[in-house]
């Protein structure tokens, strides 16, 4: 192995400083809630409020981001007819909104199977499904993603190997107790689901809806990614697509991140980072 590879390799997935900082914010709000308030019951009443309240609001403008992201055309004035436009974003969100509901819901580190994505994929686009559960992509035919460096995998690859291969990395990595880890975790969740692309449409809304319910379930607060940032998004997991794919075929699956995983996993844990400081807001008072 040559030597600049092997380093290229021992990168870690989330720059250590930032990794230091969640800790330092994710402890100090675990502080604050044990925090001794029986003789100021208003005071506990509103940082109770506060912090639920906080936490509803970055969970709807990342829904209604995510959807904006994939759906940037209906942003464009003249796209589509306005009240077409209008229902479009409103049933877009919805979808959006009932999938993660159902996945709070019905989210098990134990008993975690593909079945669980199917799902939340399923209500995300019930459009293309009779039912809830949603399909995986069929034929012998692959499919291609506009602007990705990388073809996704056939449809035979997909569902005899990848997907197998996926739920069986996430139920080992799931019942981790490292903050951290819970954080890379879900960003994994997020970066395979889009690079296997296992369903007709709706591939980057789920990868996302399954990242925010890990982390939801381990109650840290869901990262921000705001439409404007679409190009540097695609640009990050692309990357992590395209390095990550490199590694493995250079069978360095141990030694750790890759540049563009480590990109990719910095730039969604720094959004994690700036909703802990939303979080944090409520107790400066």
């Amino acid at each position: 192995m040559e030597k600049g590879l092997f380093f290229y390799f021992k990168m870690e997935y989330i720059a250590r400083n930032l990794s230091n900082e969640i800790r330092k914010k994710y402890k100090l709000i675990e502080k604050l809630h044990t925090q001794d308030l029986r003789d100021n019951e208003s005071k506990r009443k509103y940082l109770l409020s506060c912090e639920k309240n906080k936490k509803k609001a970055i969970e709807t403008i990342s829904q209604i981001n995510s959807f904006k992201i994939e759906n940037p055309c209906l942003q464009s004035p003249f796209s589509v007819p306005k009240n077409t436009k209008r229902r479009l974003i409103k049933e877009g969100i919805e979808n959006i909104k009932d999938s993660f509901k159902w996945g709070k819901q019905n989210f098990d580190i134990y008993q975690f199977d593909e079945s669980f994505i199917r799902n939340l994929a399923g209500r995300i686009t019930p459009e293309l499904y009779n039912e809830d559960i949603g399909k995986y992509r069929e034929g012998i035919q692959g499919t291609t993603i506009k602007g990705a460096s990388v073809t996704p995998p056939y449809p035979a690859k997909l569902i005899d190997l990848e997907i197998p291969r996926f739920v069986k990395v996430m139920k080992r990595r799931l019942i981790s107790k490292d903050l951290i880890e819970k954080i890379n975790t879900a960003i994994y969740s997020h970066l395979h689901i889009a690079r296997m692309h296992p369903f007709v449409d709706g591939n980057g809304r789920t990868a996302r809806i399954f990242q925010d319910i890990i982390l939801d379930h381990n109650h840290i607060p869901l990262p921000i990614i705001e439409p404007g940032e679409r190009n540097i998004y695609y640009e990050f997991l692309d990357k992590a697509i395209v390095d990550w794919k490199h590694k493995k075929s250079n069978s360095e699956t141990t030694l750790g991140s890759t540049e563009g995983e480590h990109l990719f996993h910095t730039f969604i844990a720094g959004k994690i980072n700036v909703s802990l400081d939303k979080i944090l807001d409520c107790f400066s008072i």
